[in-house]
């Protein structure tokens, strides 16, 4: 079928070319038999020059740069084109053009054709015409199909990389809330085994829920309230939690496990025994201007920067995420404040 299809356009170009001229060749209702075959002749030699070139000499020469064997392999084959035209031409067309008048009564001679010079640089413009036109439609094609394979290697090379990212993200995600889980143990069992609880519901939304790229924006942010609540089991009696988060209408869709590396990154960091560590998270969504996420976290007084070294993986990786899946329709920034650590993102959903 894949064939058929290629072939029907050469097939239906060239039945124009070799029938549409016979509505100007009818003399009084009968076609002009030498004219017609004469154009015949001329457009098959012509067709010969162009499928020679675009099924072999241009995979054979052009696209190995050997442009000098191309040109020449063309005026060879121009040549010989030229000599087998006029053959055939001798051969078919002379009893309609006869030379020296009709055998019955000497009738008038055929009238004079135009200069030879003429002729020869008319074909001459025809013949490399039809070149032109043969490397263009492969060239074409050519970069067509590159185009299309392109897409293709993009697109398997984007997912593979989106994998890779979302392996990475997982265990880190699994390893710090453990450790949480772990230091609550001793302290009070009770939140400890709610925090179990709460961590296979995760880890099933991590792991099932949300295998494509792209998941319900309300169903995200149900996950990242979750998480922020079993985050702040282990927070100290002094540490200030300030949590907003808002979805007004919108009903798309988002990159899954967007939002939890920016909180995972502030309760890491955020906490301490100082009375005035804070963590404020602030999440806003609607349907014109996409995501806006905030999140400020406090720092030890003893070192105003949060070394990158320590902000781990969790970073970095939301960047590349965020370059692979939102390409120019976002906007990730963070901000060594003098007592603070400041991170946001924008994310535009049209």
């Amino acid at each position: 079928m894949k064939k058929i299809i290629k072939i029907f356009p050469h097939i239906l170009v060239w039945g124009i070319i070799l029938l549409v001229p016979i509505y100007f060749m009818l003399k009084d209702g009968a076609l002009d038999r030498g004219a017609y075959i004469s154009y015949m002749i001329r457009t098959g030699i012509l067709a010969i020059l162009f499928y020679f070139n675009y099924l072999y000499l241009i995979d054979r020469f052009l696209f190995r740069k050997q442009f000098v064997g191309y040109a020449l392999a063309n005026i060879l084959l121009v040549v010989a084109l030229s000599i087998f035209q006029s053959v055939l031409q001798d051969l078919f067309t002379t009893p309609y053009f006869p030379k020296f008048g009709s055998e019955a009564g000497g009738g008038p001679p055929k009238p004079p054709g135009p200069p030879l010079g003429m002729v020869m640089f008319s074909n001459y413009v025809l013949n490399i015409f039809v070149l032109g036109l043969s490397v263009a439609l492969k060239m074409t094609i050519q970069w067509y199909g590159d185009s299309i394979k392109f897409e293709q290697a993009k697109s398997g090379q984007l997912e593979a990389n989106l994998r890779n990212l979302r392996s990475q993200l997982n265990p880190h995600f699994l390893f710090n809330t453990l450790n949480n889980i772990y230091s609550l143990i001793a302290i009070d069992q009770n939140k400890a085994q709610d925090s179990v609880h709460r961590l296979s519901n995760l880890l099933r939304y991590v792991l099932y829920d949300n295998n494509s790229n792209f998941v319900p924006i309300e169903k995200e942010l149900e996950f990242t309230r979750n998480y922020i609540d079993l985050m702040k089991l282990r927070l100290s009696s002094n540490m200030k939690l300030n949590v907003l988060i808002e979805n007004k209408g919108s009903n798309d869709t988002i990159a899954s496990l967007m939002f939890m590396t920016l909180i995972e990154n502030a309760f890491k960091h955020g906490s301490s025994t100082s009375e005035n560590a804070f963590i404020d998270i602030k999440i806003f969504v609607e349907k014109k201007s996409g995501v806006l996420c905030t999140v400020e976290n406090s720092v030890p007084e003893k070192g105003n920067q949060i070394e990158s070294a320590n902000l781990g993986i969790g970073l970095v990786n939301l960047s590349k995420r965020l370059e692979l899946l939102y390409p120019e329709k976002h906007q990730f920034e963070i901000e060594h404040r003098p007592y603070s650590f400041f991170a946001m993102l924008r994310i535009d959903f049209n």
